[in-house]
């Protein structure tokens, strides 16, 4: 493409940095042309595009917008936004500076620069940008929902708010400004706040299973866990079987002690997560808790099915096979969980639990090597002392467990349920030797 000689001078100056008197050039030579009226269509209709998304298409008319007019400070800050959607962090940065030297005033421009030191976690300048953005385009929604949402990030709830509030006014229908608002007032302890805030993103993005989940969790944090369910059985009514929402679900029917109904959410989760190895575990423990052994004993095994050292899954089977009760079977599965977790104690614990209600001298004696292995792996646990007082016990050394019971009312905790069992244990002992 020949451009004109006015053109070419512009160029020159641009080069020079003298932007003001490029700007002019490449103005007069767009009105010699008849091009300026072109020339908006073609941003605007880029703005549009970079709005729905289509970056390709954007990128291409910011382009040939900067072609016609390489002074154009808007373009450039189009360019810079598309560039840190893709992570191109370079050309965002360049992009962004181009569009601050050819417009200081351009709010939008000293946006995309704080932006860009954000992803450069570079938060003080970012927030220093990201203001100068806000003082000189008051009324651009970009700019005061990013210095909102950086704001909010650092922990500085009431600017945020302030910034986010004006964001919401200047785009009314945007769910992303109302779901930034909820955050800042979450953070400032303003749940009630933070509730009606979430609910107008949710209603303007029915769809949006973020929206529904943001909503359960600021309820279950005010411990209303009932309203939390109710309010995420909607999202899971709008959005379909979603996994985040049924576990968000699953956590407040827990906290409403409805194991019954947790078990649905489960059963409902691995319909669509099947791959998700706590969700069959959660669901074999729990419905073992509901006295549904079959199931448990049948789900336990469909885990280990898909990962056969899945210690935990053995260690559930255990503590099923130790209620029902089957000692060799449950014996079998925590000396695997044993194996397969050597440096977890809980498997251990539970093997010398199920040898300690026996009758065999021998298992008495390995529970005791167990549980001595298991304290050194977590020795502030008052119940692994309270089993070895019993092994002592069980073995007929009573002054070694009359030792550990004393040593356990000593040193834990007043209010530690192990507290009152071993001074059981002790008057028992003490009132068998008499």
């Amino acid at each position: 493409m020949v451009h004109s000689e006015r053109f070419q001078a512009g160029e020159r100056a641009l080069k020079s940095g003298a932007y003001d008197e490029a700007k002019k050039l490449f103005r007069e030579d767009e009105e010699a042309r008849g091009t300026l009226l072109d020339t908006r269509a073609k941003l605007q209709a880029a703005d549009a595009k970079l709005a729905t998304g289509d970056l390709n298409a954007a990128a291409a008319l910011y382009e040939a917008v900067l072609e016609r007019n390489p002074s154009m400070a808007e373009a450039y800050a189009g360019l810079s936004r598309i560039s840190l959607f893709t992570n191109q962090l370079d050309a965002a940065k360049m992009h962004a500076m181009a569009a601050v030297r050819l417009s200081p005033r351009h709010g939008l421009g000293w946006t995309m620069v704080g932006l860009v030191h954000e992803s450069l976690n570079e938060l003080d300048l970012a927030v220093e940008a990201l203001k100068k953005g806000v003082e000189l385009s008051p009324d651009v929604f970009l700019c005061q929902l990013n210095l909102g949402r950086v704001l909010a990030g650092q922990g500085r709830a009431q600017e945020a708010v302030a910034a986010l509030t004006q964001a919401t006014s200047l785009a009314p229908q945007n769910p992303d400004a109302f779901t930034f608002l909820g955050m800042a007032y979450r953070i400032g302890k303003q749940h009630r706040l933070a509730l009606r805030a979430f609910e107008k993103a949710k209603d303007l993005a029915p769809k949006s299973v973020s929206a529904w989940a943001t909503l359960g969790d600021v309820l279950f944090e005010l411990k209303e866990f009932q309203a939390a369910r109710d309010i995420l059985d909607l999202g899971l009514k709008a959005c379909g079987d979603h996994p985040a929402l049924l576990e968000k679900a699953l956590a407040a029917t827990m906290m409403l002690d409805d194991a019954p109904g947790a078990v649905g959410y489960l059963e409902r989760e691995l319909k669509v997560a099947p791959q998700h190895e706590q969700a069959w575990l959660n669901l074999a423990n729990l419905s073992m808790l509901t006295g549904d052994f079959d199931k448990a004993e049948k789900v336990a095994k469909q885990l280990l099915e898909k990962n056969p050292k899945h210690w935990e899954a053995h260690f559930a089977l255990g503590n099923l096979y130790a209620a029902v009760p089957l000692p060799p079977k449950a014996e079998a599965a925590y000396r695997k969980a044993i194996e397969l977790a050597p440096g977890n104690w809980r498997p251990m614990v539970n093997l010398a639990t199920l040898f300690l209600e026996g009758t065999s001298a021998s298992q008495y004696a390995e529970a005791l090597k167990l549980l001595e292995q298991a304290a050194t792996i977590e020795p502030s646990d008052w119940r692994i002392a309270y089993n070895q007082a019993l092994a002592f016990t069980r073995l007929k050394q009573a002054d070694r467990a009359l030792a550990v019971v004393r040593r356990i009312q000593k040193q834990a905790p007043a209010e530690h349920p192990m507290v009152a069992e071993a001074r059981k244990l002790e008057s028992n002992l003490l009132e068998a030797a008499r």
